[in-house]
Formats: structure tokens, C-alpha cells, sequence
């Protein structure tokens, strides 16, 4: 019974020392040292990583003809990108679609959006495409505010119904070109 326990006892230092062997075999990086009749002078790296961060905020609903606002805040983005905010939906083809929520079939409504910096530039502003963008900020700057506005361009139909469309607002910071 006292050999088996020496046995044991003996493979288990064995695998110590094998362990202890392996260990040694590890990279370590020490400090520098300057010393007289040493090196008197030392360089070091130091580095520090900033994520982009943001805060993106898009209104819980929209009815047409009522400015809704979209607004980025906290905005700390790396140098030569920019913070896009851009407006999609499922509708859109060839221009932006009210569909019926009756589920009669096809029935829709063409309608436009814009958007702007201020809600007086609205009605001057251009019809914003799928994936248009609603919002830009720059490095450097830590908010920015738009106004976003549906605006109904077909002729409705005929009868009672209620039309409505799903928009997406995603956000990307992208590089900027040039």
C-alpha cells in the first residue's frame, strides 16, 4: 500500500515538473531598467482605444402633415467619419407608400418626406429617397437635431380607411470620402 501512495505521490511531482517546465517556455515582458553604465534612455508606447459612442433618439410615432424630431446626442465618433441617420421602409418603390390596413388588397397613397435641421427649412427641403439620410453630425461635434416630415402626394381613395407605413431609421458611422 506505501508503494502505490509513493507511485502516486511520484507522478504527481513528475506532472508538477512537467508543468513547471512548460511555464518557463511562456514569453514575459519585463520593465526596462536604466542604470548608470546602462542604458540612460527608454522609450514606451502608450496607446488608448475610444469607441464611437452615441445616442440616437427617433420619435415613437409620426402622423403626416406633423414634424417629428430625430436627434443624435453624446456623439463622440473617431476623425474622419461622420454619424448618418438614415430613413427606410418595406413600402417604398419608386416613392414612399401608405398601404391600406384594412387589407383590401393594393390600396395606397403616395406620399413624400423631408427632412431638415430646423422645421422652417421643411418646406424647402428636398424629398428624401430610401436610405435617405434625415441626420448628419461631424467629428467634433457632440449633437445634432433634424426635423422629419410625411407629407401626403397622391390622391386618396374614395371611402372611410386608414393607411399607414412602417419606417425604419438606422444609424452608421461611416468614413468620410476624399
Amino acid at each position: 500500500m506505501k508503494k502505490r501512495n509513493l507511485v502516486l505521490f511520484g507522478s504527481a511531482a513528475m506532472l508538477s515538473l512537467a508543468l513547471a517546465g512548460s511555464i518557463g517556455a511562456v514569453t514575459a515582458f519585463a520593465d526596462q531598467t536604466l542604470s548608470p553604465g546602462g542604458s540612460t534612455s527608454g522609450e514606451v508606447q502608450i496607446t488608448y482605444h475610444q469607441d464611437n459612442t452615441w445616442t440616437v433618439t427617433i420619435p415613437d410615432s409620426m402622423v403626416i402633415g406633423t414634424a417629428a424630431k430625430v436627434s443624435a446626442s453624446d456623439v463622440s465618433i473617431k476623425n474622419g467619419t461622420t454619424l448618418k441617420v438614415t430613413v427606410s421602409s418595406d413600402n417604398y418603390s419608386g416613392g414612399w407608400k401608405l398601404k391600406s390596413d384594412n387589407g383590401s388588397g393594393d390600396k395606397s397613397i403616395d406620399y413624400t418626406l423631408k427632412a431638415a435641421t430646423t422645421e422652417g427649412e421643411l418646406e424647402s427641403a428636398s424629398p428624401l429617397e430610401d436610405n435617405g439620410t434625415v441626420l448628419e453630425v461631424k467629428v467634433g461635434e457632440t449633437e445634432g437635431n433634424a426635423s422629419i416630415i410625411g407629407e401626403v402626394s397622391g390622391t386618396p381613395a374614395t371611402g372611410e380607411d386608414t393607411y399607414s407605413d412602417t419606417l425604419t431609421f438606422s444609424v452608421e458611422v461611416e468614413d468620410d470620402a476624399g
